[in-house]
């Protein structure tokens, strides 16, 4: 409950399609210092000598308080600008002549002895007040030496001969370099201009016994509204809250009061109704632009096709023999999957060079690739229906290159695209074949060159594969590295929109695709067994490297 009555002295963003010319605020600034009850002299002129014992506990009653409403941009002279402009040789340039003829309009009215003005954004305190920014109220606070230099080039608006020479493409023809530009010349081609306005509302707190002084005018509000019509107000608004206090510096310490409150003329229903007209007629005429633009529905694949779009992004390799090494990759299409004939499957990365993160050696790639591929049902017999079809494998091959520019096999490996639509992180360990006697290795390192497949496929499932066991005993390799995949899988299919229509199960889906729920039982089960590997291979490696480090503290 607290909220609803304390004053909220920070600054309020709002947000309005209406023209900001409509706004309006209420101020009301009443004094209510202590020193108002003192008896002032010439209340209390006694005759001499004489004392009336009824008016001694009687204080007299000062009326200090106003009351204005203040339209967005109006300017209200105070009593110091009426003094200042009231003579004609203190004005130098068209704004303030301009104000010296209001302000002799005013005079011949009557002399004002208002408290409240304001200064319009094309007031000098406007940009005064911008200049440098306190992030504390403590009169003790110094300016940085970077808000001191941002405020000499800080500008809000752009025009005149500044926007003529920015649209006419104004080029000097002489001194086109100036070696020592000036902090104006910054100021007007270095500097973009943000355009917003603001507006002050001031309060002039001076002793009504003497001459208004610009010590003496404080500020009650800040407004300020920016190009995408963002108004922010500081302090925000009362509504019912406490007023707000201010307190001069001055010898006598007065206190005073002030209340701001939005006064708006509200939108009769005909005008309302009218500005909800226009912006549905404004918002459906957008929607059918857009709807001209993109169209009218998503592009989707033929009928009994699946479409498989993958973006994948290879990280990072670890722990490889040698430096500076790159990756051969490529998507292998098993049976029944095609592509676009424009599409490419195969990528060469950038070479990398590795650097040590704790105990391993990381090269970290970061190299992008999709391809985007279609099952199509058509092509799979009535007699193959209940096979599990294959998706696709990318197939990896990292090499080295060292100085003398020889290229070496550092490792094999591959990748399953998953079955299921969703966002991946895979890490897939390598390996590299290794020759039958110790010249193989002698080879590889003296004079580069080492055993290579013939064909890469074999790195998973060889594609001249044709049985029910896949052996192969005797093949003699070793372990290289390992690399860290992103995948994001993204499946498209009209079955998915049936399904969501009739609801129909997921099993019965994949079944009319060709993937039967034997293969998603296969997949979880595949999914397990890589997360259990992965597991006991990270705890060997937190063991062999708490046994390294203690073998160095040894």
């Amino acid at each position: 409950m607290a909220d609803l009555y304390e004053p909220d002295v920070g600054t309020a963003y709002y947000r309005s399609n209406d023209s900001v010319k409509n706004l309006q605020i209420k101020v009301r600034l009443k004094r209510v210092t202590s020193s108002s009850i003192v008896p002032s002299a010439a209340a209390n002129e006694q005759k001499e000598g004489s004392v009336e014992m009824g008016d001694m506990g009687k204080q007299p009653k000062l009326m200090d308080e106003e009351e204005i409403c203040i339209k967005w941009q109006e300017k209200i002279f105070s009593q110091r600008e009426i003094e200042l402009y009231n003579q004609e040789a203190n004005c130098f340039n068209i704004r303030e002549k301009t104000y010296h003829d209001q302000v002799v309009k005013i005079i011949e009215r009557g002399k004002p002895t208002n408290r409240i003005f304001t200064y319009t954004d094309n007031d000098k305190f406007s940009h005064e007040e911008e200049a440098v920014q306190f992030m504390t109220t403590s009169p003790s606070e110094k300016s940085t030496i970077l808000a001191e230099k941002m405020s000499h080039v800080r500008q809000r608006r752009v025009g005149g001969r500044q926007l003529k020479e920015r649209e006419v493409g104004f080029v000097p023809k002489i001194n086109v370099v100036d070696p020592s530009p000036s902090d104006d010349m910054r100021r007007r081609n270095h500097i973009e201009a943000p355009p917003m306005e603001v507006m002050y509302i001031m309060g002039d707190l001076s002793p009504r016994e003497r001459a208004a002084h610009e010590t003496d005018e404080y500020i009650l509000c800040m407004l300020q509204i920016d190009a995408n019509g963002v108004l922010s107000i500081r302090p925000d608004f009362n509504r019912g809250r406490k007023p707000y206090l201010i307190e001069t510096a001055s010898v006598g310490r007065e206190v005073f009061e002030y209340t701001i409150e939005h006064s708006s003329k509200p939108m009769n229903r005909q005008e309302q109704e009218r500005e909800r007209k226009m912006y549905r007629e404004v918002y459906s005429r957008h929607k059918d632009f857009l709807g001209a633009c993109v169209g009218l529905e998503f592009e989707v694949p033929p009928k009994d096709a699946l479409r498989l779009v993958v973006f994948g992004e290879i990280e990072s390799a670890r722990d490889f023999e040698f430096d500076d090494i790159y990756l051969h990759f490529f998507v292998d299409l098993p049976k029944h999957w095609t592509a676009d004939r424009f599409q490419p499957l195969s990528w060469v990365t950038q070479t990398c060079s590795s650097k040590v993160e704790g105990i391993d050696n990381v090269a970290h790639f970061s190299f992008p690739f999709n391809f985007e591929l279609f099952y199509k049902n058509e092509s799979v017999k009535q007699e193959d229906k209940d096979q599990i079809p294959n998706f696709p494998i990318v197939l990896v091959e990292v090499l080295s290159l060292d100085s003398w520019h020889r290229f070496r096999t550092e490792g094999y490996t591959y990748l399953q695209v998953p079955c299921k639509p969703g966002v991946y992180h895979e890490t897939s360990h390598c390996w590299r074949p290794v020759g039958q006697s110790i010249s193989a290795q002698l080879r590889r390192f003296f004079i580069g060159g080492s055993p290579e497949l013939e064909d890469p496929t074999y790195a998973a499932v060889p594609s001249t594969f044709d049985g029910s066991h896949l052996s192969k005993f005797g093949f003699h390799t070793e372990t290289s590295g390992s690399l860290t995949y992103r995948l994001n899988v993204v499946m498209q299919s009209r079955a998915f929109m049936e399904r969501k229509s009739n609801k129909r199960s997921v099993g019965s889906l994949l079944d009319n695709l060709g993937i039967t729920a034997m293969q998603a039982n296969i997949s979880s089960v595949i999914d397990a067994f890589k997360k259990a590997r992965m597991k006991m291979m990270n705890a060997r490696h937190n063991a062999e490297r708490e046994l390294l480090r203690d073998t160095k503290e040894l």
